[in-house]
């Protein structure tokens, strides 16, 4: 009966055998560096020019429709743009201190760019400049950046992630150089 008992266990460890080793190969994943984040492929992030014609002639025909004066394309906000939008990008959001009045200060000094008055719109996931541009009239502070009288200028930059939440990061800055002079207040 000893030579039975013994056929018994190893029937029951043959049967066993592939549940421990895929135990076993779970276990060796959790102890990857990283866990299961690693296996994914670290996103690519892609600079995408924006039509800078297509960019003027939206804002000011919506400028002039609301009575203001048309902006000039800057390509140094371009730059600050772009440097914002990659760091959205690289967030996979647009919830940063450097989206504020102090932060957006600081990176017009850091670019040397000396002025008197300057905003700027952050949108993500919207697929072209129509829907990014939609989207900031539609919302009451990006209208309110899109129609202030004390800016002369603007730039705008994109940049795409190959994965996660947003694919699409639009930055568009707004400022008045201190070379257009003082802004003249509006009643």
């Amino acid at each position: 009966m000893v030579f039975g008992s013994q056929i018994n266990r190893a029937i029951l460890s043959l049967r066993t055998l592939p549940l421990i080793l895929l135990l076993a190969f779970l276990a060796g994943c959790g102890a990857l560096p990283g866990g299961q984040g690693e296996l994914e492929d670290p996103p690519i992030f892609t600079d995408v020019d924006v039509s800078t014609s297509s960019l003027m002639s939206m804002v000011n025909a919506y400028r002039a429709q609301n009575g203001l004066p048309a902006l000039r394309h800057d390509p140094a906000l371009d730059g600050v743009s772009q440097d914002m939008a990659r760091h959205i990008a690289k967030r996979d959001s647009m919830d940063t201190w450097q989206h504020s009045a102090f932060g957006l200060s600081q990176r017009l000094d850091k670019a040397r760019y000396p002025n008197y008055a300057a905003a700027e719109n952050l949108g993500a996931g919207y697929a072209d400049l129509p829907a990014a541009f939609r989207g900031w009239q539609g919302s009451e502070g990006h209208n309110k950046n899109l129609l202030n009288p004390y800016v002369t200028r603007v730039g705008i930059a994109r940049t795409n992630r190959s994965n996660g939440k947003w694919r699409n990061f639009w930055v568009m800055t707004l400022a008045r150089p201190q070379a257009d002079g003082r802004p003249v207040p509006v009643n």
